[in-house]
């Protein structure tokens, strides 16, 4: 029997991230609980959030998933959310299919995490905030009604430059939440895997009385349920569900 690995003994997370996102990993970090390990590997994403950007970078991803594949983890994550509502229905479904088939990993992406957040806390009325870009925020809610959910209130922080939402404080995220309509919302849905939100989730579903949901905490929320541990800190309703 061969030794366990020194670094990742009770289980190896994967990423798959854009080039952009300088927050996903940081903020994992802060929370993995001992013995699990990160690992990342990044495919292009540069210069304004266009269909056509997202496009071209997922022009990248296989090979990107092969190089993470090769490093031996037991979950990949595909942590772009953007795509969900780019890309044709059910892509994320088929991706996470296609990846999980070609690498013998468990897969799964900021979409299907959401996914199966929003099923487990029993959400159906949302709230939603993004930073997006407004043309690419409006296809966001349609998304979330073909799929049954009551989108009763959505925003967005309107960034075109992908490098600005990584800077977006947790005073600035504050103040957009304050600004949606909450009354009859299950939940609080913020998008985007560059969104800094690991400071404040404890502190807005205290103030909000509502659980928060946020892309990068239900990836970990997944990628974590699947290793079977749980994060060092709390990081809101949603792990105690």
């Amino acid at each position: 029997m061969s030794n366990p690995p020194i670094y990742g003994r009770r289980g190896r997370i994967g990423l798959v991230v854009p080039a952009n996102n300088s927050v996903i990993e940081p903020e994992f970090w802060s929370v993995l609980p001992d013995g699990v390990a990160l690992y990342a590997t990044r495919v292009m994403a540069k210069g304004d959030l266009t269909p056509a950007a997202v496009r071209l970078m997922e022009a990248e991803v296989d090979g990107a998933v092969a190089a993470i594949a090769a490093t031996g983890v037991d979950v990949i994550a595909y942590c772009d959310m953007v795509t969900t509502f780019i890309m044709e229905a059910e892509w994320n479904e088929h991706a996470v299919q296609r990846i999980a088939a070609s690498t013998g990993v468990t897969a799964i992406s900021a979409w299907t995490a959401l996914r199966d957040a929003l099923a487990r806390i029993g959400a159906r009325r949302i709230a939603l905030g993004t930073p997006y870009p407004k043309a690419i925020h409006a296809l966001a809610p349609p998304f979330f009604r073909r799929l049954g959910f009551d989108v009763i209130s959505d925003d967005t922080l309107d960034v075109v430059a992908m490098r600005e939402v990584p800077t977006i404080d947790r005073a600035r995220l504050e103040r957009f939440v304050r600004g949606l309509d909450l009354r009859g919302a299950d939940a609080l849905v913020l998008l985007a895997t560059d969104l800094p939100t690991f400071l404040c989730i404890k502190d807005l579903e205290a103030k909000l009385g509502l659980p928060v949901l946020s892309s990068n905490q239900t990836l970990l929320w997944r990628a974590l349920e699947h290793l079977q541990q749980r994060p060092v800190h709390p990081l809101g309703r949603l792990f105690r569900s």
